[in-house]
């Protein structure tokens, strides 16, 4: 190239040069746009990451006798609460037993009523006839004990009295037989003293015919007619007791009628009631299978039923089940739900160690807290709490690289509209955020995005901190 071309070539270049500065002053290069995060202090959860499944309890409800169906109460997809009604049998048949189970029970209430008064009965005539015994026995014995001394006593004082009064009256007829002779008194008086003589004396007769009974006691025929009466007395009283038994064992009969009866009623309501398919707890309505006039019985299922509440069960790998303890705090996501967390507790940790496919687990259940929303099956992601680090100075992890060659961890700072490339000590961390020991203080405004679209000295437009 001559000398001429050379200065050509450097004339050009210049003019181009010169071109291309006042296009970037006319038209400034776009600033990168970035969003920031201001460093702050909180508590760090340090978490456990683990999948697993949602599950929970599902029943196929079934009439366990067989019969048409007459209505059904709720449609797929409808919550219920425990005991409330699925659906209904024909049940005419049902409560025409049930009626005629109760009125059985009436009448044999009546019976056990009637029986139980015929006891009454029975006790108080036995009663009775023990107190007729009781009473012949002792004018028996009272009898046969002979007379007592103060009778002997009474008779002996009778005689002696008899006497005394028999020998007044003797001496008054002499003194009147003697007045008579003599005229002082008339033939009246006379037979008066007689007749008082007289009598006088059949008393004393029978003053001491009295007390030679009482000391000889009771005549033979008198023993005799006492042991009669006692004996037909106990008679009396053994078949007062028969009668007692036979109407006890009346009553018996009739009680074990009632009791019999009032099992036919339960019976009969029972199947009543099992003419009313109920929840057996809360849940939903997963599927209805039959229609109205359907036939059911045992074992064709009416509709199936998954509980309200649920559980997760994860596999644990062996080497991170030592962080785990029942009690445990979780937090649970799921991508066939977004933007929701539901939460949970350890509440059952498997005894074995399971080997599948290569991997070393164990079974871990996790109850969730409050009614389960999501659909049996369903895969998720657990972050069990591990620990709490209180008072860390954080930055969102998405902020934190590490370099290629020395992974050591750095970040962009923002100062100034420019970024600074700023090496950092980081300690634990979790999914969104990891500690800062060292290199940033609080209050810092670092870059989040990704490290190939940031270097050192950019200068940046912040769309936001957070």
């Amino acid at each position: 190239m001559g000398r001429r071309g050379l200065v050509l070539f450097v004339v050009l270049a210049a003019a181009i040069g010169g071109l291309v500065w006042s296009l970037r002053q006319v038209f400034p290069r776009p600033l990168t746009e970035v969003e920031g995060a201001r460093i702050r202090r909180g508590a760090l959860e340090v978490t456990l990451p683990v999948t697993g499944i949602f599950e929970t309890q599902t029943v196929e409800l079934a009439f366990d006798l067989p019969g048409r169906l007459a209505r059904v109460a709720v449609a797929e997809g409808q919550p219920v609460s425990a005991g409330d009604l699925i659906a209904t049998v024909e049940e005419d048949e049902l409560r025409a037993a049930v009626d005629q189970a109760a009125a059985g029970l009436r009448v044999a209430s009546e019976e056990a009523v009637r029986a139980a008064a015929a006891v009454d009965a029975a006790a108080r005539q036995a009663e009775q006839a023990r107190a007729a015994v009781r009473a012949a026995t002792a004018s028996l014995a009272q009898l046969q004990a002979g007379p007592r001394p103060d009778e002997l006593r009474q008779a002996d004082a009778a005689v002696e009295s008899a006497r005394a009064a028999l020998e007044e009256a003797r001496r008054a007829l002499e003194r009147a037989r003697r007045l008579f002779g003599d005229g002082a008194v008339s033939g009246a008086q006379l037979e008066a003293a007689q007749a008082q003589a007289e009598a006088a004396d059949a008393h004393y007769r029978q003053a001491v015919a009295q007390r030679d009974l009482v000391r000889a006691g009771a005549r033979p025929e008198a023993l005799a007619a006492a042991a009669a009466q006692v004996r037909q007395a106990e008679a009396a009283w053994e078949a007062a007791k028969a009668n007692v038994r036979q109407a006890e064992a009346a009553a018996a009969a009739a009680r074990a009628r009632v009791a019999q009866a009032r099992a036919a009623l339960r019976a009969t309501t029972a199947r009543l009631d099992r003419a009313h398919l109920r929840a057996p707890f809360a849940g939903t309505v997963t599927r209805v299978y039959l229609t109205r006039g359907s036939p059911v019985g045992p074992g064709i299922p009416v509709a199936s039923l998954a509980a309200s509440s649920g559980w997760i069960t994860a596999d644990v790998d062996e080497a991170d089940i030592g962080g785990v303890r029942r009690g445990q705090a979780a937090r649970i996501t799921a991508d066939a739900y977004p933007g929701k967390v539901f939460r949970g507790r350890v509440t059952r940790i498997g005894q074995a160690v399971e080997v599948r496919l290569g991997s070393r687990a164990v079974r871990v259940r996790i109850d969730l807290e409050g009614a389960a929303t999501m659909r049996v099956g369903t895969s998720v992601d657990i972050r069990l709490l591990v620990r709490a680090i209180p008072d860390a100075l954080l930055v969102p992890a998405e902020a934190v690289h590490a370099s290629a060659n020395e992974g050591t961890p750095y970040v962009f700072l923002i100062e100034g509209g420019r970024l600074r490339r700023r090496q950092v000590r980081t300690g634990e961390g979790n999914d969104e955020f990891i500690v800062i020991l060292d290199g940033l203080t609080e209050g810092d405004v670092v870059a989040v995005g990704e490290a190939g679209r940031l270097r050192d000295g950019q200068k940046v437009r912040v769309t936001a901190v957070r």
